[in-house]
């Protein structure tokens, strides 16, 4: 109903309070830092402006070099990084024309928390702020940190020498100093002024009578917070449960004084796709569920956020039937590179305390930009920054960049770091329900899977058949593989025949393979056997294992990294050029169109887009279990492995990766052809030899991980949330604690209506003549920890109500019921 509403109407109406008077009572916390007491206008105000900007990233070309480590931080990112300052200029001079009263910034104001960058921005916002003066708007500009802002020593660069070297940075007090005239010093209350871990940038404005911003630090930059054990960033967020109560006590009590409540933080409180709890939970505050639920229960309308750099809208309603919404304004350093517009009115219902509150939101694209070049100093002007960014927001070059310099690179030197690849995989398999994500819990649980899938009885036994190696079979007969559950053990044997319940495992070894074992066989006699047997059980597989694991350590993290990345690269060169459609779509504008139509909000999903996510889920085989090209994950990453070029390049790499299979196998009854094949096959790529032309044909379809896929693509084209994610319309009903009534005439009037002066509370009859009595001149926000008591007042139609409230320091806030229309 809701959503249909939504989609209709671009609109959407929620009422945190009805109408007549609600009392709000606030009990005093230790750590509470009492809020400063300002004047409340006599009255509301027509209209305020507001714009919402996020994620600029500023760049100061003062730490520019054209230089390599420049190239690798550039590409590793979506991010226009050179033309960042430029966009920022465009931005404010939009912000200037449109003359607003409240400028919101939500965090990653900079590249990386250099300081240069942090002073360069606030230079910026200085000058937006003094033309604004000068056409005679005094406009507030507030605020807030992202993760990139704080304490970045792990990613704050000065390229300006020619290389990357680390350089100055701000921490929480250093921000709060830089940015004082941007939100601090206007600021009615602080959660820690002069603390430095998380949190503690948190602060309150009232604009105007009517409208509170509560702004919260949600970064972990702090060793309190990131479970680092030193002060530095991270991706993730928070909001702490001392800081979540704040902004509640501080909700409710702009609630009690007569003002719509709003919130800005960096990191998102609900999500904005279906799987982003899954597949990118750090773009919400880590205890987002919480947060959601007690900001609406305290009477918070609506959060600004960033960090997706998306034009989102989300929207929940809690058990108590309040409604949020998390408002997500895209980077203005990255596609579509949109700022958001807003106003804010108010209208009272004529005779009463009731105001109504109503939020229009909209999108603003900057359009051109005048673009210096960092290098030539020549002015570019760039016809169309929304269009500019979509071409730059994904290359192949870039995907490369970030999935091996910026994301295996890394991964490499904390596996290398943090006890190799086994404890890496066994995290990874942990995540798929393989094992219990425990370095040793892996060889027994990868020892079980195997045990679960090959056949469970001699009978259907998989009878391997080695094409080319016809003389193994005369002289050994066929070889078979199946599971005793009973011994634990996965039995390898000589069978008689190949019966037809049996599963058939053709290979076709190389030619220069089945040469080697056939010259081996020759040179090394065997006693022949009537009988042969070998098995597997958790004992040699660990041991087979402990070598595989150490020799891809030496091989392929630390000697051979160089050339495991670029293979890695290769391989994803091939991948995302595997066709989609027949259009000759490929699967890299695929993922270019599902992650550019969810950063630019209002998400469409033509056809092609449909059917190859669709295709994603599909197993990758035919009805009797062959390989086939259907549009699978699984056949795309078999066909990248299987390009002649990458497959020369792996076998070359896994020849270095040796291991014993005389350690696997261990041998039972008499010779059998694992021991000839144990001379040949001592390393890992002597082993794809025996698969064939296409030996990544033999990788098995990964249910889960195509799960993984097809949801990420489908939840980003699909909006399951708020319809309308570029114009939106939000409305709340306020009640005016400074209201009072009108007087009422005490005497009928004659003929001319000119009854005696009232001074009751009541209302004046049509044909009397009551004077109104002159509103509140001023009210104050309730200091923070104050009991109160408000008297009651009337509502007064013909006749008149009277209710009476107390309220004392023991009553809590949440037994005072509030109701949604």
């Amino acid at each position: 109903m809701l959503e249909k509403e939504i989609s209709r109407r671009n609109f959407v109406r929620f009422s945190v309070v009805g109408a007549g008077a609600t009392a709000v009572a606030m009990s005093a916390d230790p750590y509470e830092a009492a809020a400063e007491t300002i004047e409340a206008g006599t009255d509301y105000p027509n209209q305020i402006k507001i714009v919402h900007l996020s994620d600029v990233h500023y760049f100061s070309q003062k730490l520019y070099a054209d230089c390599g480590d420049f190239t690798i931080a550039e590409n590793s990112d979506r991010k226009m990084f050179r033309e960042s300052g430029a966009i920022v200029d465009k931005a404010l001079a939009e912000i200037v024309a449109y003359q607003p009263d409240l400028v919101i910034l939500s965090g990653d104001l900079t590249k990386d928390g250099e300081l240069v960058c942090h002073q360069g921005m606030h230079e910026k916002l200085a000058a937006a702020k003094k033309q604004l003066a000068n056409a005679g708007k005094q406009a507030m500009f507030c605020v807030i940190n992202g993760n990139h802002d704080i304490n970045n020593d792990d990613n704050g660069r000065d390229f300006s020498s020619g290389k990357a070297e680390h350089t100055d940075l701000v921490d929480p007090l250093a921000f709060k100093g830089l940015y004082a005239d941007c939100g601090y010093d206007d600021a009615i209350a602080k959660f820690d002024e002069g603390g430095s871990q998380g949190g503690s940038l948190s602060y309150v404005v009232r604009p105007a009578k009517g409208v509170t911003l509560i702004v919260v630090d949600s970064g972990k930059y702090s060793a309190d917070q990131n479970g680092l054990g030193r002060d530095e960033h991270v991706t993730s967020g928070v909001v702490g449960e001392k800081l979540l109560a704040w902004v509640e006590s501080q909700a409710k009590q702009a609630r009690a004084a007569g003002d719509i409540v709003f919130v800005t933080q960096h990191h998102g409180v609900i999500p904005h796709f279906s799987m982003e709890p899954e597949l990118m939970g750090e773009y919400l505050v880590d205890n987002y569920e919480d947060c959601q639920r007690r900001y609406a229960d305290a009477g918070v309308s609506a959060v600004f956020t960033g960090h997706m750099h998306a034009n989102d809208i989300a929207s929940i309603t809690t058990e108590a039937g309040n409604t949020l919404y998390d408002i997500e304004t895209c980077a203005t350093v990255t596609y579509p590179s949109d700022i958001r517009f807003a106003t804010l009115s108010w209208k009272r219902e004529e005779g009463t305390a009731n105001v109504e509150a109503t939020l229009a939101v909209e999108n603003h694209p900057l359009g051109s930009v005048d673009y210096v070049d960092f290098d030539t100093k020549a002015t570019t002007k760039i016809a169309d920054i929304t269009a500019y960014g979509e071409e730059r927001l994904l290359t192949v070059d870039v995907i490369k960049t970030m999935i091996a310099d910026a994301l295996v690179s890394p991964a490499i030197d904390d596996m290398v770091a943090n006890g190799g690849v086994k404890p890496a995989l066994a995290g990874l398999l942990g995540g798929l329900n393989v094992g219990d994500g425990t370095a040793d819990g892996l060889d027994p649980a990868l020892f079980n899977m195997l045990l679960t899938m090959l056949p469970q009885s001699q009978d259907e036994a998989l009878a391997v058949v080695l094409g080319d190696l016809s003389f193994l079979l005369k002289s050994y007969g066929t070889l078979g593989i199946w599971s005793d559950a009973a011994q634990q053990r996965i039995i390898l044997e000589q069978l008689d025949g190949v019966t037809s319940s049996a599963q058939v495992l053709a290979l076709s070894p190389d030619p220069s393979l089945a040469a080697e074992i056939e010259a081996v066989a020759a040179s090394v006699p065997m006693a022949a056997a009537v009988y042969w047997s070998y098995y597997i059980d958790a004992t040699s597989f660990a041991k087979f294992m402990a070598t595989l694991y150490a020799n891809i350590d030496a091989q392929l993290l630390q000697e051979g990294r160089g050339d495991t990345l670029n293979l890695l690269r290769s391989l994803i060169e091939v991948l995302v050029n595997e066709q989609v459609s027949d259009d000759g779509k490929t699967l890299f504008d695929l993922i270019k169109f599902a992650y550019g139509d969810h950063l630019y909000g209002d998400e469409t999903c033509p056809s092609w887009v449909e059917a190859a996510t669709a295709n994603m889920r599909l197993a990758g085989s035919d009805s009797e279990g062959n390989p086939t090209a259907d549009g699978s994950l699984i056949s795309y990453l078999r066909g990248a492995i299987n390009n002649e070029e990458n497959l020369k390049a792996l076998t070359t790499l896994l020849k270095k990766v040796k291991f014993q299979l005389g350690d696997l196998c261990v041998k039972d009854q008499g010779n059998g052809p694992i021991t000839l094949i144990g001379i040949v096959a001592s390393n890992v790529g002597s082993v794809l030899g025996f698969l064939g032309d296409n030996p990544a044909d033999m990788i098995p379809n990964i249910p889960q991980l195509a799960e993984l896929a097809h949801g990420a693509l489908y939840s980003l084209t699909h909006d399951e949330s708020v319809l309308t994610d570029r114009k939106l319309e939000l409305a709340s009903t306020l009640t005016d604690p400074d209201w009072k009534p009108a007087g009422s005439g005490s005497t009928d009037g004659g003929n001319d209506g000119s009854g005696i002066a009232g001074t009751g509370t009541g209302n004046g009859t049509s044909n009397g003549k009551g004077t109104v009595s002159k509103k509140n001149p001023g009210g104050t926000l309730p200091q923070m920890g104050d009991s109160m008591s408000f008297a009651s007042f009337a509502l007064m139609g013909l006749g008149a109500l009277a209710a009476a409230f107390k309220v004392g320091r023991g009553k809590d806030a949440d037994e005072w019921e509030s109701f949604d229309e």
